[in-house]
C-alpha cells in the first residue's frame, strides 16, 4: 500500500506542477500577443510589460487557476491509469479505489492549505502592487478601521468608499498648518464627489484650532453644505479605497469598524467569506475529479469523463459567481453562500466516491 500511495502522491503532483506551469505560460503568451502593439510602440515598453505582467497574472488568475490544476491533476493521475488497466489489477488485488486515492486528498487538502498562505501573500501583495500601477496618483493605507491618504497639509481619513456612485463614507479631514500643527478637522458622514474634481461636504462638522496656542479649546461649527476644491487627480486616490486589497485580518477589523458605526457591512462579509471558503475548493476540486478518474475504467474513454467534469465545473463557478454578484449587491444570505456551494458540492462528490464499486 505504501508504494502504491507514493505512486498516487507522485503521479498528482507531477501532473499538478505540469498543468499550472502550462497554465501560467499559456496566459502569459495570450497576454503578449493581446497587448504586443503597446510593447513595440515604447522603446523600455518590454521591461514595463513584463512587471506588468508578473503583476497581472498572479493578481487575476492564481486564485481560480490553482484549483482548476488541482482537478485536472488528480483526474490524469487516476483517469490515466485507469484507463491503462492499472485501478482493475489494484481492485483484484483487495484494494478499494477509495484507499487508493486516500494520499491524493491528503495531498489536495495540504494544497488548501498552501493556497491560503499564497492567496494572502503573493496574490494579495501583487493584487495591490497592480493597483498602484494602475493608478499612480497614490495609495490609500489602511489603520483603525478607515483609509488614510496625505497630500500636502492635508490628511484625508475615509471609512467607506464607492467608485460608482461617487460617493465617500464617514470622512475626515485633517488640515495641519505649514509647521505641521493641528489647525482644522472636517468630518462629514457623506462626501458627494463630482466630476469637475470637487468634493461636497454634507453636514459637516468644523473643529478649528489655534496652531500658536494649542491649550485653547476648539471652535466647532455645523456647516450643513460645503464645497473642497480638489485640484488633482492625486486627491482622488481615495475614491480607490477598496477592502478587496485588505488581507483577511484587516478585512475584519474593517468590517468590525463598519459594524460599530452603524453602516452596512453585508458586502464586505460576503467578501471576506468568499475569501475564506476560497481555497478549500483547492479540495473540493480533487474529491469531484477522483470518482471522474475511476469512471474512466469501465468504458477507457477520458473525453466523456472529462466532459462530465466541465460540467460540474461550470456548474460551481456558475453557482459561486450568483452568490458574489449577490453579496456585492448587499443580500444578508450571501455571506452564508460560499459555505453552502462547498457544502453541496462536497456531498456530491462524497456520494460519487462511495458509489465506487468495491
Amino acid at each position: 500500500m505504501r508504494i502504491l500511495s507514493r505512486y498516487f502522491l507522485t503521479s498528482y503532483l507531477k501532473w499538478f506542477a505540469v498543468i499550472l506551469c502550462s497554465a501560467i505560460v499559456a496566459i502569459a503568451v495570450i497576454e503578449i500577443m493581446l497587448q504586443f502593439d503597446s510593447v513595440l510602440e515604447h522603446r523600455d515598453g518590454r521591461m514595463q510589460f513584463a512587471t506588468r505582467l508578473l503583476l497581472r497574472i498572479p493578481s487575476y488568475y492564481f486564485r481560480d487557476l490553482i484549483p482548476v490544476a488541482c482537478f485536472a491533476a488528480a483526474f490524469c493521475s487516476i483517469g490515466l491509469p485507469a484507463r491503462a488497466h492499472e485501478i482493475t489489477a489494484i481492485k483484484s488485488g483487495g484494494i478499494s479505489p477509495a484507499k487508493t486515492a486516500i494520499p491524493l486528498l491528503c495531498a489536495a487538502a495540504i494544497l488548501s492549505g498552501c493556497t491560503l498562505l499564497l492567496n494572502e501573500s503573493v496574490v494579495l501583495q501583487a493584487s495591490r502592487a497592480w493597483s498602484r500601477d494602475q493608478n499612480p496618483a497614490g495609495e490609500a493605507s489602511f489603520l483603525q478601521g478607515s483609509f488614510w491618504y496625505q497630500r500636502g497639509n492635508a490628511i484625508y481619513s475615509v471609512q467607506q468608499a464607492d467608485r460608482e456612485a461617487g460617493v465617500l463614507h464617514g470622512v475626515s479631514v485633517y488640515q495641519l498648518s505649514p509647521q505641521g500643527r493641528l489647525a482644522q478637522i472636517l468630518h462629514a458622514e457623506r462626501v458627494e464627489v463630482a466630476d469637475d474634481h470637487h468634493w461636497r461636504f454634507l453636514d459637516t462638522t468644523s473643529r478649528s484650532f489655534d496652531p500658536g496656542h494649542p491649550a485653547m479649546p476648539a471652535k466647532i461649527e455645523l456647516v450643513s453644505e460645503s464645497i473642497r476644491d480638489v485640484s488633482t487627480e492625486s486627491d482622488l486616490v481615495m475614491l480607490e479605497a477598496s477592502a478587496r486589497t485588505l488581507s483577511l485580518p484587516k478585512l475584519a477589523n474593517y468590517i468590525d469598524a463598519q459594524v460599530r458605526a452603524g453602516r452596512d457591512a453585508t458586502r464586505y462579509l460576503a467578501l471576506y467569506h468568499t475569501r475564506l471558503s476560497g481555497p478549500i475548493t483547492v479540495f473540493l476540486f480533487a474529491l469531484l475529479a477522483v470518482p471522474l478518474g475511476f469512471a474512466v475504467g469501465p468504458s477507457r474513454s477520458l473525453t466523456a469523463a472529462a466532459l462530465s467534469g466541465v460540467i460540474t465545473l461550470a456548474a460551481y463557478y456558475t453557482a459561486r459567481s450568483a452568490v458574489e454578484i449577490l453579496g456585492a449587491k448587499g443580500f444578508a444570505w450571501a455571506a452564508a453562500g460560499p459555505w453552502v456551494i462547498l457544502a453541496v458540492f462536497s456531498v456530491y462528490g462524497i456520494w460519487q466516491l462511495r458509489r465506487l464499486p468495491r
